[in-house]
């Protein structure tokens, strides 16, 4: 793992086109590997600017010196811009499928369920026995 590896989405920078770093396409294009080490290559977009690409992956990305981290990986669109203003990202990677898409890929697309809403718990009965008693007493 690297720098640049994100600990939450398993896709790992895995920097520019070679042939293009010098000339003006070099920035707009970065390869991405899955976690079966195969690389992908990714369109680059400002947060706000990413496309509405049907059947495509966006992968939300902050900048640091040594590269971008994924942030977010999920369709592009509006559900990567929402997930950029979120996490104050400042790139969206977006990948076209072909006619095949890798399983490994794939499965960012996949539907999930929200984690379920965290309520707090009320303080242990014994708990407010003892406060109540205490407060009592000090009265």
């Amino acid at each position: 793992m690297n720098a640049t590896d994100s600990l939450l989405i398993p896709l790992f920078d895995a920097g520019r086109l070679s042939g293009l770093t010098g000339g003006p396409l070099g920035p707009r294009f970065r390869f991405w590997r899955d976690e079966n080490g195969q690389r992908h290559i990714f369109s680059i977009y400002d947060a706000d600017a990413a496309p509405d690409y049907p059947d495509a992956l966006a992968i939300v990305a902050r900048r640091t010196p040594a590269g971008p981290i994924a942030m977010w990986a999920g369709p592009a669109g509006e559900p990567a811009r929402r997930a950029a203003r979120r996490m104050k990202a400042e790139e969206v990677h977006v990948h076209v499928f072909g006619e095949d898409v890798p399983e490994s890929l794939a499965r960012f697309l996949e539907p999930h369920e929200p984690p379920p809403e965290r309520l707090a718990l009320p303080a242990p009965t014994h708990m407010m026995h003892t406060h109540a008693a205490a407060s009592r007493r000090a009265a």
